[in-house]
C-alpha cells in the first residue's frame, strides 16, 4: 500500500511539473512576441502595421506592465471572427493570453470613403465610434490586463490619472500615420456579464453607437458604478476609451477603466 501511495505521488509530483513548465513557457513565448513587438513599436506605431495590418492602436499604462499593441477584425481585414486574437499572439499563432483587441462594434475609421446610394457620389464621412471598447485577458502571472485592477485602489488613480492610447490614422489617400493621445481616468469599477434581459448597466454593450442620449447613459452608468470618485466627467463630442478584462469577484466577473481624451 506504501509503494502505491508513492507511485500515486510521484505522478501527480511530475504531472503537476509538466503543467507548471509548459504554462512558464506559454508565458515566456507570449512575453518575447510582445517584446520584440514592443521593440518594432520604437520605430513608430506605423511599423508595426506594416507587420501585421490587423493593429489599430497601442495602449500603455505607467505603472504597470500594460504595454501592447490593440488589434481588431472586422470583414473588411478578412475575417470574420471578431474575437480573433482572443487567443493568438501579434503573429497570428496560438496563445493563451492572446492579444489586446477592440471590439467589433467600435470603429477607428477617421476619413472613410462612403457612396451615395441616391447620387452615386462618393463622399468622405467620419465613421468614429466615441467609445472605443478594449479586451485584453486577466493572466494570473501579472501580464496582459491583469494590473488593470490597481484601479480599484483610489492611491493608485491618484499617482495614474491618465493612460496613452495611441492610435493608427488611415488618410483619405491611403497614407498610414500615427497619433500619440492621452486619455483622463474618469472612472473604474466592477461589473459581470449579466443574463440577456436584464434591466442591468451593461457597460459592454455601448461600444458601437454615435448619439448624445447614449453616450450620456453610458457616462451615467459608468460613474454609478465606480468604485471612487474621479471628480470628472465627459461630456458629449468627448472621445472615450474603455480597458476591459475579467474580474473574479463574482461569476462571469469584470472590470473595467474608462478614460476620456486630454
Amino acid at each position: 500500500m506504501r509503494k502505491i501511495v508513492i507511485m500515486l505521488c510521484l505522478i501527480v509530483f511530475f504531472g503537476s511539473g509538466y503543467y507548471v513548465l509548459q504554462y512558464i513557457h506559454a508565458n515566456m513565448s507570449a512575453q518575447n512576441n510582445f517584446k520584440e513587438v514592443t521593440q518594432l513599436k520604437a520605430r513608430g506605431l506605423d511599423a508595426v502595421f506594416e507587420k501585421n495590418s490587423d493593429v489599430v492602436g497601442w495602449v500603455e499604462i505607467e505603472g504597470t506592465k500594460i504595454d501592447y499593441p490593440v488589434m481588431q477584425t472586422t470583414e473588411a481585414s478578412g475575417k470574420n471572427d471578431p474575437e480573433y486574437y482572443l487567443h493568438r499572439d501579434f503573429d497570428k499563432e496560438y496563445s493563451d493570453s492572446g492579444t489586446p483587441f477592440l471590439d467589433v462594434a467600435s470603429s477607428i475609421a477617421g476619413a472613410t470613403r462612403l457612396l451615395d446610394s441616391e447620387s452615386g457620389e462618393v463622399f468622405l464621412a467620419d465613421t468614429s465610434t466615441w467609445n472605443w471598447l478594449v479586451y485584453g485577458h486577466h493572466m494570473k502571472y501579472g501580464t496582459m490586463f491583469h494590473d488593470l485592477l490597481k484601479y480599484e485602489e483610489e492611491d493608485f488613480w491618484k499617482a495614474h490619472k491618465t493612460f496613452r492610447f495611441d492610435r493608427i490614422n488611415i488618410g483619405a489617400d491611403g497614407t498610414i500615420s500615427e497619433i500619440d493621445e492621452e486619455y483622463e481616468v474618469i472612472a473604474a469599477g466592477y461589473s459581470r456579464i449579466y443574463p440577456e434581459g436584464s434591466d442591468a448597466f451593461k457597460y459592454y454593450e455601448y461600444a458601437g453607437y454615435y448619439d448624445e442620449d447614449t453616450f450620456d447613459e453610458y457616462i451615467a452608468g459608468v460613474k454609478a458604478e465606480a468604485c471612487y470618485d474621479t471628480g470628472l466627467t465627459a461630456a458629449y463630442g468627448d472621445q472615450i476609451v474603455t480597458l476591459s478584462t475579467c474580474a473574479y469577484q463574482v461569476d462571469d466577473g469584470r472590470f473595467y477603466v474608462v478614460g476620456k481624451r486630454k
